[in-house]
């Protein structure tokens, strides 16, 4: 798949939880075999809220909405991250997630990174610095604007 869409749209992403990872083009095709790609489809989800699957996903191309508890809280471009608590916890997740404009997602399953980082450590632990400051971030948004008890 198009290494370079994915990388142009971490790269383009101007905000405050954009992944921060700056691996180069030649460094993301060596994780690439690692990462699923998803054709996404309007209406149809990406992910379900309640799911207990351990999967990220980094859009290319496209947008999506994500609703929790039925209400509508992100909007989502190219190069941002989701699914990215339910990667690290284990835990369900705890929104469904929807494109609202086809598009391309790149995931990674926990499994995928664990092979990851025994044959890449270097590359596997700077997406996930860069992931862990994506979780961050949103974590502290969360608990400024109330939507973390």
């Amino acid at each position: 798949m198009n290494v370079q869409q994915l990388v142009d749209a971490i790269g383009a992403l101007d905000a405050k939880d954009a992944l921060q990872c700056k691996l180069t083009v030649a460094e993301w095709k060596q994780l690439a075999p690692y990462l699923a790609v998803r054709f996404l489809r309007v209406g149809e989800p990406l992910m379900t809220e309640g799911e207990a699957d351990r999967e990220l996903f980094i859009l290319a191309d496209g947008e999506l909405e994500v609703m929790a508890q039925g209400h509508a809280i992100a909007h989502v471009l190219p190069g941002s991250v989701v699914g990215e608590g339910s990667f690290f916890s284990g835990m369900p997740r705890s929104a469904t997630v929807v494109p609202s404009k086809p598009g391309v997602a790149w995931g990674l399953q926990w499994d995928r990174f664990e092979l990851m980082a025994h044959k890449h450590p270097r590359l596997a632990c700077d997406l996930m610095k860069g992931l862990a400051a994506v979780l961050a971030i949103r974590m502290r948004e969360a608990v400024l604007v109330g939507h973390f008890a």
